[in-house]
């Protein structure tokens, strides 16, 4: 596929194209005294030079430290895999170097592993591991470096783990790990440090702690946490530094572990009888976790590995907190709100956004976006450039895309999208190299694709790909070469895959790009 030169200019100013001539090759601008208003159109940048001033001796930023830009106003759909209403329902869209891979369904061969390759221009599929229209049912699709990893049952070895570089040659069996047609069924695939951990059964050890380095060699137990044909409940697998932590649980115990680069697991905290340990988020140094004891209220943790320690930060009563995100060694979350059965949450403030560091004197609420019991009830909590990006309600706008620094001062509206009560409802959001991907719905365009680089200057939608109020509910935007990938329905034809090309931003003048 050739990229379309550049149809919209609402990524890079108009004034910097007029400066530049045109050419991807004008120098570097730097900044003087104009208002932040517009010396922030493209992220990172600084205003149009002052001459008047240059010799003051203040260090002049370069314009572009940020480089990435949507370079289209227009996506365009790679392949009608399935042809007709149903659409092929691309799934689990990842990553293998610069090749984008993803389940689909053809209606023939069953849903099966495929790939964009060569800049998007070609879209196949890589492997029919199970032939006929059962299909092998590729899932659980991880990055790992050069590779995805991937669960699939190829109708002789049962469901066990594959991995692929987006060749057909490179995707491959990693390991037969239980012989015979019922498979190891491999869960929880967490990247940690280059190496991928997962549960597997053997059928000798009962379901375990497992890691691979993509080799049958190097595919290994961890450790037997029960040792014998018996195995606790792992889950909740979560990187954790150079380390992985997770949960095992059975009917007497639920314990909190920390798995080192040896394998060698220790225990930094144990729940006796009753309690689930659930949304586990490293944040630097520390790993916040919720721990329902078993009184239905949501306590906030946090473990350190030096020394093994747990300790409680906080106490919610009414719903558990959620949609926990990590910016830098801060945690951010929903809390104060209502549970589903009517327990009160906050009964002055209700679900608004707050902040932990750790400790009990540094977790406290942000802001208070919609004053009184109702709540803003933050989600879809994402980092991007040192800011934290949420979709809250304030009451007035209704739900749209917001930005923290975790300060009540630096919490704003990113835009109102959608003007009204109701919002745009943004969803899905994706953050990638400095811009944020996700799916928002306005009056006259139904739901469709949207970007923005935090300010609402430079909050655009994409053209529409469902025509008129039809929408085309994208979803699963991933980044593989110079294009953002994502799945989407045009109205005519159900999902398909769909992209749009993403580069650096000189690289947008180029037609032969």
């Amino acid at each position: 596929m050739r990229v379309a030169y550049m149809t919209s200019w609402r990524a890079i100013p108009v004034g910097l194209l007029l400066l530049c001539g045109g050419t991807a090759g004008c120098a570097p601008l730097v900044e003087g005294d104009a208002g932040e208003e517009w010396t922030r159109a493209v992220p990172g940048s600084q205003a149009p030079v002052d001459m008047s001033k240059e010799s003051s001796g203040r260090k002049a930023p370069v314009l572009f430290p940020q480089p990435w830009a949507v370079c289209s106003d227009t996506a365009q759909r790679l392949r009608d895999i399935r042809p007709g209403l149903t659409g092929s329902q691309p799934q689990e869209l990842a990553r293998a170097g610069e090749v984008l891979v993803f389940s689909a369904d053809d209606g023939v061969s069953g849903r099966e592993l495929w790939a964009s390759i060569d800049g998007a221009r070609q879209t196949l599929r890589l492997k029919d591991l199970r032939p006929g229209p059962a299909g092998s049912q590729p899932r659980n699709l991880t990055r790992v470096g050069p590779w995805v990893f991937f669960v699939a049952d190829d109708g002789v070895h049962g469901a066990e783990l594959w991995r692929t570089d987006g060749t057909a040659d490179g995707t491959v069996l990693v390991r037969d790990v239980r012989r015979g047609t019922v498979g190891a069924a491999p869960e929880f695939l967490t990247e940690v440090d280059g190496a991928l951990y997962f549960t597997a059964d053997d059928g000798v050890s009962g379901r375990e702690l497992w890691r691979t380095d993509g080799t049958e060699k190097g595919t290994e137990r961890v450790h037997d946490f029960l040792p014998g044909a018996g195995s606790l409940a792992l889950s909740q697998l979560t990187a954790w530094g150079k380390g992985l932590a997770l949960v095992s649980a059975n009917a007497a115990e639920t314990v909190l572990w920390w798995v080192d680069r040896q394998g060698r697991p220790t225990r930094l905290f144990s729940q006796q009888g009753a309690g689930v340990i659930f949304g586990l988020t490293p944040a630097g140094r520390h790993l916040f976790f919720l721990l329902d004891p078993g009184t239905e209220q949501g306590e906030l943790w946090v473990a350190r590995t030096a020394p093994p320690s747990a300790e409680r930060v906080r106490t919610f009563p009414g719903d558990y907190p959620a949609y926990l995100a990590a910016l830098d060694d801060t945690l951010y979350f929903l809390a104060g709100a209502s549970d589903w059965y009517g327990n009160p949450g906050d009964a002055v403030h209700g679900g608004e956004l707050w902040r932990s560091d750790g400790s009990a004197q540094g977790t406290g609420l942000v802001g208070d976006l919609w004053p009184g019991p109702q709540g803003s009830m933050p989600k879809e909590l994402v980092a991007l450039g040192g800011e934290l990006y949420f979709t809250a309600d304030d009451g007035v706008h209704g739900r749209e895309l917001w930005r923290t620094d975790g300060t009540a001062q630096g919490t704003m509206m990113v835009r109102d999208i959608a003007p009204g009560p109701v919002g745009s409802v943004p969803t899905g959001l994706k953050a990638e190299s400095g811009w944020l991907f996700f799916s928002a719905e306005t009056a006259g365009h139904g739901r469709e694709v949207w970007y923005s680089a935090g300010r609402p200057w430079v909050t655009s939608r994409l053209l529409d790909i469902a025509p008129g109020a039809a929408s085309s509910n994208p979803f699963n935007f991933v980044r593989a070469g110079f294009n953002i990938f994502f799945a989407a329905s045009d109205g005519d034809r159900d999902q398909e895959l769909y992209a749009v090309p993403f580069r650096p931003w000189w690289l947008c003048f180029s037609r032969d790009c």
